[in-house]
C-alpha cells in the first residue's frame, strides 16, 4: 500500500513540477511586459495609471469627457491628445473608472518587445470587453516592436485607449507608425484633443482643490494648477550646485532616451554623465546629494536607481548653456563610449526624433554612430542576439538616410547591415525577427533599384519579401502580411518596367489583391485607399500590353475605390495623385474605345488633380498634369 501512495506521489510530482515550472515561466515574462493584467476598470487605482503625479479627488468635467466616455461605450479606439498637463492620462483614468459596464484593463510596460518570446495574456472573463491602455504614446513608439501589440489588440478586438503629447511628439507617432505600415487616423477612428481651459476656468478648479491662485504657474493646463510648479521651482533654486547638476544630468538623458521604462534613470549612468560635465564625487557624497534631492520630491530613490517625473525636467529644470537637443546627443554619445545598452537607447531615439526634427539627416548619422559604437561591445561572438538587433536597427537608419543623401551608398550599407541581422535572426530559431529583417532588406533593395541596376535588385527585393511570407502568413500576422504583400506588389511592379512587363504586373496584382484582404474599407480606410491605388497602377501598366480595355476598367474601378478615402478636403496630395492617374488610365482606354467620352473624362480627372497641383505650390507637378492635358485637348480639337 505505501508503495502505491510512493508511486501516485511520484508520479504526480512529475506532472506538477514541469506545471509549476510553466506556470512561474509564463508569469515571469508577462510581468515583464505589463503593469496591470487584465484588471477590472473600476477597481485601478490612481497610481497604476498616474503613477508618480499627483491625484486630487477632484476632477473639473469637460465636454471631451463625454465624447471619450461615449467613444468607449461603442468599442471605439480612442486616442487623447494634448500639451503636457492637459490631464490625459486623468481623463483615460476617469473614463475608464466611470464606464456603465466594466471593462477588463491591461496596461503594457513601456519597455522593448522580443517577438519571439512575447506573451500576451489569456483572459478568461469573455463576457466582460478589453480594453488595452497605451499611457504617452510618444514613448512606446520608441520601443522595439511596439506595433506588435497593436497587431494583437486590433486582431483579438481589444478596445484601444491611448494618450499622446500634440505637436511634434504627436507628428512623431504618426511617422514611427507610418514606418510600420499603420496609420494613425486609422486605428483611431477618435482622436480626442484636451483644448486648454479659460484663466475663469482655471481659477474655480484652483478654489475647489484649495489652491492660492498667486502661487499657481497657470498656463492653460489643469496640471498646471494641480502640479505645485511654483513650489518646485522654489525647492529647485535651493539646490546645492552638485544637485543641480545632477538633475540637468537626468534631463539629457532624458532628452537623450537613456532611461529605463517610467523614467527610471540607473545611477552609474547618471554618473557617467555628470562625469562628463566635471561632477565627481565619492559615494557618500552621492548618497548625500540624492538623498537631499528626495526629500525635495524632486525624485524618488529605488534601489540603485532614479525616477524623475518628466514634467519636472521639462518645467524646472533649465541647462546652464544654450544647446540644442542634437548637440545633446552629440555630447551624451561621446560620454557613453563603450556602454552599449546606453547607445542602442541613445540610437533608437536619435532615429525616432530623426523622423520629425528638420536635421533628418544629422539625427540619422547619429543613430548609425550610436549603433556602429554599441558594436564595439555587442559583438556577433558574444551577444548574437544584441548583435542581431543591433545590426537591424543600423539596417534601418541607413535606409532612412538614404532617403536624403547618398541614396546608392547609404542603401548598400542598409543591406550590409540586414545582412549581418541574418546571421543570427534565422527562419528556424528566430522566424519573426527573420521576417521582419528581411521585410527591411527588401525595401533598401527596392530603394537602391530606383538608382542602379533596377532588375537585379527589384529581384533581390522581391526574393527578400517572398522570405518574409514564409512567417507573415494572413493567418498567423495579417497586418505584417498585408504590409508585405503590398510591398511585394510594388518591387513587383518596378521589374516589370524593365522586364516581362506582362507576368510582372500580374504578380504585382495578385500581391495587392491579397493584401486586400486585410486592408478593407471599414478596417483599414488608408491602407484600403493606398493599395487600391496602387493596383490601380499595376492594371494601368498591364494595360499597355494586352486586355487594353478590360484592364483600363479594372484600374478605373480601383482609382475610384481609392477617390472613396481620398477626398480632396482630407487628403489633397493623394488625391491629386490618383486622379491624375486616373486621367492617364481613361487618357489609354480612349485610344480602343468610346474615344469623345473617355477624352472628357481624363479632362476633368486632370483638372481635378491642378486643384491641388498649383503652379504656385507645386511647379513641377502642375507642369507635368499640365502637359497630360495640353496633350489630349489637342487630340480633342483634332478629332
Amino acid at each position: 500500500m505505501t508503495e502505491i501512495i510512493v508511486g501516485i506521489i511520484g508520479t504526480l510530482l512529475v506532472v506538477i513540477i514541469p506545471l509549476i515550472a510553466l506556470i512561474y515561466n509564463r508569469n515571469r515574462k508577462l510581468k515583464a511586459y505589463y503593469e496591470i493584467i487584465w484588471k477590472k476598470s473600476s477597481s485601478l487605482k490612481p497610481k497604476e495609471v498616474l503613477g508618480m503625479r499627483p491625484f486630487d479627488k477632484y476632477y473639473y468635467q469637460r465636454p471631451e469627457d463625454n465624447l471619450i466616455s461615449g467613444s468607449l461605450s461603442k468599442k471605439e479606439n480612442v486616442l487623447i491628445i494634448g500639451p503636457p498637463l492637459s490631464g490625459k492620462s486623468r481623463a483615460a483614468y476617469e473614463a475608464l473608472m466611470n464606464l456603465s459596464k466594466p471593462h477588463d484593463v491591461i496596461i503594457p510596460k513601456c519597455t522593448d518587445i522580443n517577438r519571439e518570446n512575447f506573451l500576451f495574456p489569456k483572459h478568461l472573463k469573455f463576457w466582460r470587453p478589453r480594453v488595452i491602455l497605451f499611457d504617452d504614446l510618444h514613448r512606446f513608439v520608441e520601443q522595439q516592436n511596439f506595433e506588435h501589440l497593436f497587431e494583437i489588440a486590433i486582431t483579438n478586438n481589444v478596445i484601444i485607449v491611448a494618450t499622446c503629447r500634440s505637436g511634434m511628439e504627436h507628428k512623431k507617432v504618426k511617422n514611427k507608425m507610418l514606418d510600420k505600415n499603420m496609420d494613425l487616423e486609422t486605428i483611431f477612428a477618435n482622436n480626442i484633443e484636451l483644448k486648454r481651459v479659460s484663466e475663469d476656468a482655471g481659477r474655480k478648479i484652483a478654489h475647489e482643490v484649495g489652491k492660492n491662485w498667486v502661487e499657481v504657474r497657470f498656463d492653460g493646463t489643469i496640471g498646471s494648477i494641480l502640479v505645485p510648479l511654483t513650489e518646485m521651482k522654489r525647492r529647485f533654486d535651493e539646490c546645492a550646485e552638485a544637485e543641480k547638476t545632477i538633475l540637468r544630468v537626468i534631463k539629457n538623458l532624458y532628452i537623450c532616451g537613456i532611461y529605463e521604462e517610467n523614467q527610471v534613470f540607473p545611477l552609474n549612468w547618471i554618473r557617467t554623465l555628470a562625469k562628463k560635465d566635471g561632477l565627481e564625487g565619492k559615494d557618500f557624497e552621492w548618497s548625500g546629494w540624492l538623498e537631499n534631492l528626495e526629500s525635495k520630491e524632486l525624485i524618488a530613490l529605488v534601489k540603485d536607481k532614479v525616477q524623475a517625473e518628466e514634467v519636472y525636467l521639462e518645467y524646472l529644470v533649465k541647462p546652464k548653456s544654450e544647446m540644442s537637443n542634437l548637440g545633446i546627443f552629440e555630447q551624451t554619445l561621446v560620454a557613453f563610449s563603450g556602454v552599449a545598452d546606453a547607445l542602442l537607447r541613445l540610437g533608437n531615439k536619435a532615429y525616432a526624433s530623426g523622423t520629425v526634427e528638420l536635421e533628418k539627416a544629422e539625427y540619422m548619422k547619429t543613430a548609425i554612430v550610436a549603433y556602429e559604437e554599441a558594436l564595439k561591445v555587442r559583438t556577433l561572438e558574444r551577444f548574437p542576439m544584441n548583435y542581431a538587433m543591433t545590426q537591424n536597427n543600423l539596417g534601418t537608419a541607413y535606409g532612412t538616410l538614404a532617403d536624403v543623401e547618398a541614396k546608392a551608398e547609404n542603401c548598400k550599407k542598409a543591406i550590409k547591415a540586414c545582412e549581418e541581422a541574418l546571421k543570427v535572426r534565422t527562419l528556424e530559431r528566430f522566424p519573426t525577427d527573420y521576417a521582419m529583417t528581411q521585410n527591411n532588406l527588401g525595401t533598401a533593395y527596392g530603394t537602391l533599384a530606383g538608382v542602379e541596376a533596377k532588375a537585379e535588385n527589384c529581384k533581390k527585393a522581391i526574393k527578400a519579401y517572398e522570405e518574409a511570407l514564409k512567417v507573415h502568413t494572413l493567418e498567423r500576422f495579417p497586418m505584417n502580411y498585408a504590409m508585405t504583400q503590398n510591398n511585394l506588389g510594388t518591387a513587383c511592379g518596378r521589374l516589370a518596367d524593365v522586364e516581362a512587363k506582362a507576368e510582372n504586373c500580374k504578380k504585382a496584382i495578385a500581391a495587392y489583391e491579397e493584401a486586400l484582404k486585410v486592408h478593407t474599407l471599414e478596417r483599414f480606410p488608408m491602407d484600403y485607399a493606398m493599395t487600391q491605388n496602387n493596383l490601380g497602377t499595376a492594371y494601368g501598366r498591364l494595360a499597355d500590353v494586352e486586355a487594353k480595355a478590360e484592364n483600363c476598367k479594372k484600374a478605373i474601378r480601383a482609382c475610384e475605390e481609392a477617390l472613396r478615402v481620398y477626398t480632396r478636403e482630407r487628403f489633397p496630395m493623394q488625391y491629386a495623385m490618383t486622379q491624375n492617374n486616373l486621367g492617364t488610365v481613361y487618357e489609354t482606354l480612349a485610344e480602343v474605345e468610346a474615344r469623345g467620352e473617355n477624352r472628357k473624362k481624363a479632362i476633368k480627372a486632370y483638372e481635378e488633380a491642378l486643384k491641388v497641383y498649383t503652379k504656385e505650390e507645386f511647379p513641377q507637378l502642375y507642369q507635368l498634369v499640365t502637359d497630360n492635358l495640353r496633350r489630349i485637348r489637342t487630340f480633342c480639337e483634332r478629332a
